[in-house]
C-alpha cells in the first residue's frame, strides 16, 4: 500500500500539471517544466505547497480545474487561524454521493458500526459536516441545549451514540448534559475529538466526567480525529491499538523513546493510523528523532483542487512497521494494520524558550478538581521580566480569587515543567482573549 501511495502521490502531481494554471505557474518557478512529470518524477524535485503560496496567492480559477459551478455538491473552508487566508476544499457531485465511504471505514473500524445501530451528534463548529451511510447523524455545530436534547430524546432508540466535537466546547456540552440529564452510560457514549490535539491528562477528565475507564473499557471510547479544511476530514485518526500505545508512553521511557525520541516535558505526542490508499504522507527536514514538518498529498483522481506535496504546519514523523510492531507489544496490544504517524502538535504552539500548549493542557487536567473550575481556555505569552506568563479562564468569579486554586496550579507547574510559570488567573468576561468562547473559531493559545 505504500509503495502504490508513493506512485499514486506522482500521478496527483501529474494531475495537477495538466489541470491547475497555479501549479503549473508554481513548477515553473520551481525550474520543473510542467510537460516533463512522469511517472519517473522524483517527488523531492517537486514544490512544496503551502496556503499562502496557494490560496494566499492565485485565485480559484487558477488553482481549480475547470469544473461548471453546477457540478460542485460542497465547499469546505479551512479554519483561517492562520489570518492570511483561507483555504477551499470544492466537491463534484459524483465525488459527494461516495464521500460516506471513508468516515464510514473508519467508524466501522473504531465502533463497529454496521453491527451496533449508531446516533452520531455532530458539534463540530464552522459548518463542518460529513455524510454516513452507517449511522444517523445529527448536525448540531456548536449548540449544546440541541446537542443535549438529541442525545436524551432521541439516543435511547440506538445501542451506542457516538459525540463528535472539539476538547473546548466538550465543557460546556457536559456541563449542560449533567443539567439536562443525559445519561452517558445507558447512552454507551463515545466521544471523537477534533480540531486541536487532545492530550493524555484531558482524555482521563473526560472520561471520569463521563461515567467510564478508558483503560478497560471495551467499548466505549475517546478518541482523536486529525483533518485538514483543504485537504479533507480524518486524514490521521486513533484507533484502540494506538491509544493504548500512546497511554503506554506515559509509563514506559523505553516506548517513549522508541516512538518519540526526545519526548517533550509534560506532554506526549499524538499516535495515529492514516489509510496510505488516500493520501501520501511525507516529511519535510527531519530533524535526529524522525520529526519534521507533515506534508500531504491526496491521492483522489477527480480532486477539483489538487494540491500535491500541501504543508500543514504540524510537526510530526511516520514509523516504520517494525517500530510500531514492536510499540504495540511494549503497550501488549496488537500491531495497527495500517501505518502509524506520531503527531506533536502544532509548529508555530512550539516557540523556543516557551512551554509548549500541549505541556500546558497537560498540567491544567492532570488534576480534575483544578480542571473543573477551569474552561480549557488559556494564552502563553512572554512576561514583563522575560519569564512565562499563562492567563487562564475560570469558570465562575469566585474560582478566579481563589487563592488555593492558584496555589494548587503553581505546584502543579513546578511538578510538571521545568520552566516557571507566572499564573494569571480571570473569570470569564475579565478573560479578553473571546471571554465568551463562542466556538465557532479554532482558539489562538499564544499572543500572536
Amino acid at each position: 500500500m505504500l509503495a502504490s501511495s508513493r506512485r499514486g502521490a506522482v500521478r496527483a502531481a501529474i494531475q495537477a500539471a495538466r489541470c491547475s494554471a497555479a501549479y503549473r505557474a508554481l513548477l515553473q518557478e520551481h525550474r520543473v517544466e510542467p510537460s516533463s512529470l512522469s511517472a519517473q518524477t522524483d517527488l523531492l524535485a517537486l514544490p512544496v505547497l503551502t496556503k499562502d503560496n496557494t490560496f494566499g496567492r492565485f485565485s480559484l480559477d487558477q488553482l481549480a480545474r475547470p469544473t461548471p459551478a453546477r457540478e460542485l455538491a460542497d465547499v469546505l473552508t479551512s479554519s483561517g487561524r492562520g489570518g492570511h487566508s483561507f483555504g477551499f476544499r470544492l466537491t463534484a457531485r459524483g465525488q459527494h454521493e461516495t464521500s460516506w465511504f471513508d468516515i464510514d471505514l473508519g467508524l466501522q473500524d473504531v465502533f463497529k458500526v454496521d453491527q451496533y445501530a449508531t446516533l452520531l451528534v455532530n458539534c463540530l463548529p464552522m459548518g463542518v459536516v460529513f455524510r454516513s451511510r452507517a449511522v444517523a447523524v445529527a448536525n448540531v455545530s456548536v449548540r449544546e441545549d440541541m446537542a443535549c436534547a438529541i442525545l436524551r430524546d432521541v439516543g435511547p432508540r440506538f445501542q451506542q451514540t457516538l459525540l463528535c466535537t472539539d476538547p473546548l466546547f466538550i465543557r460546556r456540552l457536559l456541563d449542560e448534559a449533567r443539567v439536562a440529564g443525559v445519561d452517558w452510560k445507558a447512552l454507551n457514549t463515545s466521544v471523537i475529538i477534533g480540531e486541536e490535539v487532545l492530550v493524555e491528562a484531558q482524555r482521563d477528565y473526560l472520561a471520569a466526567r463521563m461515567g467510564f475507564d478508558p483503560d478497560h473499557d471495551s467499548q466505549r471510547l475517546i478518541g482523536s480525529s486529525f483533518g485538514v479544511g483543504e485537504l479533507g476530514l480524518n486524514l490521521l485518526f486513533e484507533t484502540r491499538e494506538t491509544i493504548r500505545m500512546r497511554r503506554a508512553m506515559r509509563l514506559q521511557p523505553e516506548m517513549a523513546q522508541l516512538l518519540s525520541g526526545k519526548s517533550d516535558v509534560g506532554s506526549v505526542p499524538c499516535v495515529f493510523c492514516y489509510n496510505p490508499l488516500r493520501c501520501y504522507i511525507e516529511v519535510l527536514n527531519p530533524d535526529s528523532d524522525g520529526f519534521g514538518e507533515l506534508c500531504f498529498t491526496m491521492l483522489d483522481p477527480q480532486a477539483i483542487i489538487a494540491l500535491p506535496r500541501y504543508s500543514t504546519g504540524d510537526f510530526g514523523k511516520r514509523v516504520s512497521r517494525q517500530d510500531a510492531a514492536k510499540a504495540a507489544q511494549l503497550a501488549q496490544t496488537t500491531a495497527p494494520w495500517l501505518p502509524v504517524v506520531v503527531v506533536k502538535g502544532r509548529i508555530q504552539d512550539r516557540p523556543t524558550g516557551m512551554p509548549s500548549v500541549e505541556s500546558i493542557k497537560e498540567l491544567i487536567y492532570l488534576d480534575h478538581a483544578v480542571a473543573d473550575q477551569l474552561t480549557g481556555a488559556f494564552r502563553i505569552e512572554k512576561n514583563d521580566a522575560g519569564g512565562v506568563k499563562l492567563t487562564l479562564q475560570t469558570n465562575s468569579e469566585r474560582a478566579a480569587v481563589d487563592a488555593g486554586l492558584r496555589q494548587q496550579l503553581v505546584a502543579l507547574g513546578h511538578r510538571q515543567l521545568s520552566i516557571p510559570l507566572d499564573f494569571d488567573l480571570l473569570a470569564p468576561l475579565a478573560f479578553p482573549y473571546r471571554p465568551l468562547l463562542d466556538h465557532e473559531r479554532k482558539f489562538s493559545y499564544f499572543v500572536p
